[in-house]
């Protein structure tokens, strides 16, 4: 008999493994259950998150597809079509529960994601998330309640025997590492078993019962469990194993494996303060077409590029990735002067057409740059004759930014242009670095000191800026208060609203009124240790979260972080 009838005739033993073991009713509702309102269909609507016999909101900070995926797996369906923002289904009226919600997309519910943690959010209801999913739920549904059955967990064992036994084993795995002679390793594995899996799909495309696969030699130990990942969903890999089996995955399109490994290299990216590996780990996600691991190395060498453009690491990037890094404007950098002066240290020893030369400088926001230091680069760059008439273009069209009343600009120009927005500039002209130092008696009852969990005074400092970047408003100073707030009675007493219950925050404000042609889309860097900056935060509101118990992008010791403020005036086009 065929394969095709093998597999048909042991579907009923499948279907008895599975009912022995999958066999559980729950009809209460339970923390963590979603639920969609505020549309006629049910398919669509505003995410609503069951806590605490409270029924809450989720906000849409960071919300994307992977987020809505998990909702909608949650409640039976397909997948997700849209990943809805800013209270597409109107507001919710109960407490704001989950806030930066970070779904790898393998989780099996929205409460296993990555969050601030329950009811910690500084948004309104105007932030609410909302979801499309597609396709019918899969779940039987009676008198308005739900019946799941859910015994995955004993499944997930029974499998692992299963591949443990090789019992009934129709395929065999041949693996081969190239150029080595020695004999290949062998497994036994079952069709049956691997067909319920859509993620084993590249066992099954052919008919025969042989698979060769080509594994590099430090990856052969890991094939075990990459095979056995296959069998039972479920894997333990010791950090070293992590990018081999990202490797795996990302060559045989095991795509929920190859991102929750993506997601694990966050953790080692601050480790090397050469450089060397995350600009390794860059290109090694180019070769492997990993979107999702590319744009997390980006983001570290982004939020780091100061420390970056200075290494010797700088040098080896490759056109493409710079090219991509320099598009970015969450690039941490102390001015775009210095952007530009290291854009002429990594095309120092390089032969480059000048087609590339002039778009790697197409992505210099020479607006940024100070009418002085426009007039210096014709002094200063060691190409600047070999592209004058190019800078020369560049340098008028920022003159006009710097002379032109806005008025007249914005008849004229796209001033919503990222090319007219600053990045996150640090040096003290749009920054203030606030530092923890220890109080004196004297200043225990200051009312301009406030205090956090560790003993430290931190005083409520005030520092000014320009009011805006453009040479127009050169001779006005615009002042800031930089606050650091150790609770809810520290934010009352300052006159923030804290619409967080999240504590410590930072505070940023202005001390006058803010010009009806300008605002403020100000960040607060978060830099560990002094070392490497771990986060990025927008101030909402006038406040910012200081991430505390694992919420930051990459990790970072508790009590360690040293906190800068950025100012960024852009123009408001209406």
């Amino acid at each position: 008999m065929g394969s095709t009838g093998r597999r048909h005739e042991d579907l009923p033993q499948l279907w008895a493994l599975l009912l022995s073991v999958a066999c559980g009713l729950s009809g209460a509702l339970k923390n963590g259950d979603v639920r969609l309102v505020g549309h006629s269909q049910p398919n669509e609507g505003r995410v609503e998150v069951y806590y605490n016999n409270t029924w809450g909101t989720v906000c849409d900070d960071n919300w994307d597809m992977r987020d809505a995926d998990v909702v909608c797996w949650q409640l039976g369906f397909a997948n997700a079509t849209r990943a809805m923002k800013g209270g597409s289904y109107g507001q919710g009226t109960g407490p704001v529960l989950l806030d930066e919600v970070g779904c790898i997309g393998t989780e099996s519910s929205l409460d296993k994601c990555k969050s601030t943690g329950w009811g910690n959010s500084d948004c309104s209801h105007t932030e609410d998330a909302g979801v499309i999913c597609s396709g019918k739920r899969q779940y039987w549904t009676k008198d308005s309640q739900t019946y799941e059955l859910d015994h995955s967990i004993e499944f997930s064992e029974v499998l692992n025997n299963l591949y443990d036994s090789k019992r009934d084993c129709d395929l065999n795995i041949t693996v081969v590492t190239p150029g080595d002679e020695s004999p290949p390793q062998t497994f036994c594995l079952n069709k049956l078993i691997l067909s319920l899996n859509i993620e084993a799909k590249f066992l099954l495309k052919v008919e025969a019962n042989n698979y060769t696969m080509s594994i590099d030699a430090d990856c052969l130990p890991y094939v075990d469990s990459f095979l056995r990942y296959l069998y039972s969903k479920r894997m333990e890999m010791p950090f070293s194993a992590v990018r081999c089996i990202h490797k795996m995955a990302s060559t045989y399109g095991v795509r929920a494996l190859q991102q929750y490994c993506s997601h694990l290299f966050a953790l080692i990216l601050p480790a090397d303060p050469t450089f060397r590996t995350q600009v390794d780990l860059c290109s090694y996600a180019v070769s492997t077409e990993d979107v999702q691991l590319e744009e997390l190395c980006l983001q570290y060498l982004a939020w780091n590029c100061e420390a970056f453009s200075e290494s010797s690491a700088w040098l080896g990037l490759s056109f493409k990735l710079l090219r991509a890094l320099l598009a970015r404007s969450d690039i941490v950098i102390p001015s775009e002067h210095h952007l530009l002066m290291a854009l002429q240290r990594w095309r120092s020893d390089k032969l480059l057409e000048d087609e590339s030369t002039q778009k790697l400088l197409g992505e210099i926001r020479f607006a940024m740059m100070p009418p002085e230091q426009l007039f210096e680069l014709q002094f200063n760059l060691s190409y600047y004759k070999d592209f004058e008439t190019f800078f020369q273009g560049k340098i008028l069209q920022a003159m006009e930014f710097h002379t032109v009343p806005f008025t007249k600009l914005k008849q004229h120009k796209n001033v919503i242009s990222h090319m007219y927005h600053p990045r996150i500039y640090t040096s003290t002209i749009w920054s203030f670095h606030m530092k923890k130092q220890m109080k004196t008696q004297t200043q225990m009852h200051s009312p301009h000191y406030r205090h956090d969990q560790y003993g430290y005074g931190i005083p409520a400092s005030s520092f000014n800026t320009p009011k805006h970047p453009s040479f127009v408003f050169n001779k006005e100073r615009f002042s800031w208060t930089a606050t650091y707030l150790a609770n809810s009675q520290s934010c009352s007493n300052q006159g923030y609203h804290c619409q967080t219950s999240i504590f410590p925050a930072l505070g940023l404000r202005p001390s006058s009124h803010i010009d009806v042609m300008i605002q403020y889309e100000n960040k607060a860097v978060f830099i560990c240790q002094g070392s490497y900056v771990f986060e990025v935060q927008d101030f909402k509101n006038t406040v910012s979260m200081v991430p505390i118990n694992g919420t930051s992008f990459f990790p970072c010791p508790e009590g360690s972080a040293k906190y800068v403020f950025v100012v960024r005036p852009i123009y408001l086009q209406n």
